[in-house]
């Protein structure tokens, strides 16, 4: 009968405030910003800024991808099998259910 307390209007300002500052501190982290050709697939610029990223990293795999970039597994896994046909990342191990891969280092 009664229903829910309505928050008072402090609250609602403190509740509105604490938003918008997580929402901005999301969004300065660094996540790149990719772009998607109409096929699918990411671009070229896009391709570049996710090896920069993954080189940070001691190994990869379609769900670290997913995550670190907001994609869905389907891209990741594709973009990871475009990276590796150009020799920027290697295969270690591979089943049924996922593919690791390690960024390959360049040779100075």
């Amino acid at each position: 009968m009664g229903g829910k307390k309505r928050p008072t209007i402090s609250q609602l300002e403190k509740r509105v405030m604490k938003e918008q500052t997580t929402k901005a501190g999301k969004q300065e982290e660094g996540r790149p910003k990719l772009k998607v050709t109409s096929e699918g697939a990411l671009t070229q610029a896009s391709m570049d800024a996710v090896y920069r990223e993954l080189a940070k990293q001691p190994y990869v795999t379609p769900y670290v991808v997913a995550n670190m970039f907001g994609l869905k597994l389907s891209a990741a896994k594709r973009a990871l099998r475009e990276l590796e046909s150009r020799g920027m990342l290697k295969l270690v191990s591979a089943n049924r259910r996922v593919r690791i891969y390690v960024p390959v280092k360049a040779a100075s």
